[in-house]
């Protein structure tokens, strides 16, 4: 539980100050940063990685992807750039990379 609430904390706060001019944009980006960072948790707890994990993974991002184009009600697609991305990269390391490395 304190892991979670860590990370959650985390995407929220470094979400407001990565990206403090946009504020109507907080689903898109924290909707990403999330997925990430539990992807990135499922692999940290597993000790053996074989095909259907990686076909899962292949699968959520394809969904996540999707979920983008799809519900375009939620998501500012003009939004997502190479910025973006690298703003997203940078939270998902500060939430997950220190768990990580204290585990």
């Amino acid at each position: 539980m304190w892991k979670s609430l860590y990370q959650g904390s985390v995407i929220l706060i470094t979400s407001v100050i990565f990206f403090n001019d946009s504020f109507a944009n907080i689903v898109t980006i924290t909707f990403s940063a999330l997925i990430c960072i539990e992807l990135l948790n499922v692999f940290s707890e597993i000790n053996k990685i074989n095909y259907k994990m990686i076909f899962v993974l292949v699968a959520a991002a394809i969904v996540y992807f999707l979920s983008i184009v799809l519900f375009k009600n939620y998501f500012d697609i003009s939004y997502i750039s190479p910025s973006f991305g690298a703003k997203i990269l940078m939270i998902v390391g500060i939430a997950w990379l220190p768990l990580f490395l204290v585990e």
